[in-house]
């Protein structure tokens, strides 16, 4: 069961698992999941504050610059990686047209359906990390994950591929 209440400025949240207070003013430096200096802080509004920041996960938690400075390469490298997984479906996609003499006349086997919705699956899967990332409004995270994004669309974009739709691109 959870309960809120409001108290001041604090919005305070109530489950079977954990406390959580989110500031509701503008003050959103006592936005605290518990009591304690050790816990994981809920930014509502864009901050470049580091200390007690959860990402997605609450043992993924951010205490010291030396922790900020891991994250943010770990966040770098996912969103390499997201890059690195569009320019394999892209691929994967070329290859399966160029094995086709006549794509309105031929269909996709079986097995390429399910391996094409498989990626799929894990890209949005992947994309929407990200964004959760993105969502925990700290500038440098925000950072690590457009620049990751950056550096990987520069190592693996598909440009070379005009013929490839990016129109369906996932959220990140």
């Amino acid at each position: 069961m959870t309960t809120t209440s409001f108290v001041g400025d604090t919005k305070k949240v109530r489950s079977p698992t954990h406390m959580m207070e989110a500031s509701t003013g503008h003050d959103h430096d006592g936005m605290h999941m518990g009591d304690g200096d050790d816990t994981c802080s809920m930014n509502m509004l864009f901050s470049w504050s580091y200390k007690n920041t959860c990402i997605v996960f609450e043992w993924w938690h951010i205490k010291t610059l030396p922790g900020l400075i891991l994250s943010c390469l770990a966040i770098f490298g996912m969103a390499y990686l997201y890059e690195y997984l569009k320019y394999c479906i892209h691929k994967k996609q070329l290859s399966q047209r160029a094995l086709l003499p006549n794509r309105s006349q031929v269909k996709i086997n079986q097995a390429d359906k399910v391996s094409n919705s498989i990626l799929y699956g894990l890209q949005v899967g992947f994309s929407f990390m990200l964004m959760l990332v993105f969502m925990t409004y700290n500038g440098w995270l925000m950072l690590a994950v457009v620049c990751g994004a950056i550096w990987g669309n520069y190592s693996w974009s598909a440009s070379y591929y005009p013929e490839i739709d990016d129109s369906s691109l996932a959220c990140h």
